[in-house]
């Protein structure tokens, strides 16, 4: 990310020397330029949205928990490509986002319903795991004297 940002610092003081001696519009016209410039290479990097997702049902693509810091979220929209989201943490959130993605199992699919006061409520087919005999201990395949 240093590397990234070190490269846009130098393009833009590069860019705005040029502008300086080319011509004084140009001089105006760069560094705006360089700007969303900046803002456009910001959002493709993998950083997360600083914004609350709009409200509406996502698909849950992919969630990391971080115990007391940010449940990292990626949020596929009814229409549209998925988002990365930076989530406020709470032990209620963080359990409800487990407890429905243990639930939807592997190939299953978590929704997570974002309300108009911004809270996040997750959605996923419930634990099948009562009843079930309980699991065997695998044997290794290869055994290493």
């Amino acid at each position: 990310m240093i590397l990234l940002a070190t490269d846009w610092l130098a393009l833009a003081i590069l860019l705005c020397v040029f502008a300086w001696y080319a011509g004084r519009w140009l001089a105006l016209a760069l560094p705006l330029a360089v700007t969303v410039a900046a803002l456009a290479v910001y959002a493709p990097t993998g950083s997360p949205r600083v914004t609350e997702p709009p409200p509406g049902r996502y698909v849950v693509v992919g969630a990391d928990i971080e115990i007391d810091v940010a449940i990292w979220a990626l949020l596929k929209p009814e229409a549209g490509p998925a988002v990365y989201y930076r989530l406020p943490y709470s032990s209620g959130q963080a359990g409800a986002l487990q407890e429905a993605k243990d639930g939807a199992g592997e190939n299953g699919q978590v929704i997570a319903t974002v309300g108009d006061e911004g809270g996040v409520r997750y959605d996923g087919p419930p634990p099948g795991a009562q009843g079930l005999p309980p699991k065997q201990a695998e044997q290794p395949a290869v055994s290493i004297p």
